[in-house]
């Protein structure tokens, strides 16, 4: 069975989407298949792929969208696509997937399971699901939750990359008492982290005493070859294979791979 990872941060630029972006394409690189959702009325993780011009054209029942519409029962053909490279699918993104996040909570449940009903319909054809989250805690956020098996929390060794934890935690903790018990913590991932600035040695040491190992051991670093790939409309792991930030990339991917092993195998333990 195919296993469905959440990116999700309140916080804004912190990185969730160039690491679905550079995820996807070390995961493929290395033979796996990736199903990638672009659960953002933004839609950037699409444009990473075709461009702004082109996302923009996309229809409602084309996207994302789709999955939120009761009055539509999504077709699987339909919504994923090709992103031209081996191993990598995405269901894009689209702006008309804006009023369904912004729905009032009590309207939440007409709405929120459409995902996860879709993934457990085509999460098999793929060995790993990548949802991008918007920078918000509403519906689309806590869809992607229900529809989850683990959540990674992308955050910037900084003080307003780290101001949303507390919140996700606590959205967490509301779908494990109710539509998704099953939903575990992969970690907290640390993104654009720049070595050099004392700043974010300080808050790396501050979220590890915090946090202990649910924080990565490996960081994303923060590099002018991620910005080059995706203008590029490309994973690093294709525009520069053998660049050091590749290599962060494909270590970010084994650790993600290691951790589900081992989470898997403590809820067996429970079990």
């Amino acid at each position: 069975m195919g296993t469905i990872i959440s990116l999700l941060n309140q916080k804004g630029g912190v990185g969730k989407t160039s690491t679905c972006h550079h995820l996807a394409g070390t995961f493929a690189k290395d033979g796996r298949g990736v199903l990638l959702i672009d659960n953002d009325p933004q839609a950037s993780l699409s444009q990473g792929f075709w461009g702004p011009d082109a996302t923009r054209r996309i229809g409602a029942a084309e996207s994302v969208a789709a999955l939120y519409n009761t009055d539509l029962a999504p077709i699987p053909e339909a919504l994923i696509r090709p992103t031209g490279f081996d191993r990598i699918s995405i269901v894009p993104g689209s702006r008309h997937l804006t009023p369904f996040n912004m729905l009032p909570r009590p309207a939440w449940p007409d709405s929120e399971c459409g995902m996860r009903d879709f993934l457990n319909e085509v999460r098999d054809g793929f060995d790993l699901t990548l949802i991008d989250c918007p920078p918000n805690l509403h519906l689309c956020s806590w869809a992607a939750l229900v529809a989850s098996n683990f959540l990674i929390v992308p955050l910037s060794p900084e003080d307003y990359g780290a101001q949303g934890i507390i919140d996700v935690q606590e959205s967490v903790a509301m779908a494990q008492a109710g539509p998704n018990p099953a939903l575990r913590l992969l970690g907290f991932l640390i993104t654009m982290h720049d070595k050099r600035l004392g700043i974010h040695t300080a808050y790396e040491t501050l979220l590890r005493e915090m946090y202990g190992s649910d924080v990565f051991a490996s960081p994303f670093p923060l590099a002018k070859d991620f910005k080059e790939a995706v203008a590029s409309r490309m994973p690093i792991s294709h525009y520069k294979p053998k660049s050091a930030p590749a290599k962060a990339a494909k270590a970010v991917a084994e650790e993600i791979l290691e951790r589900i092993a081992n989470r898997t195998q403590d809820v067996r333990r429970v079990a």
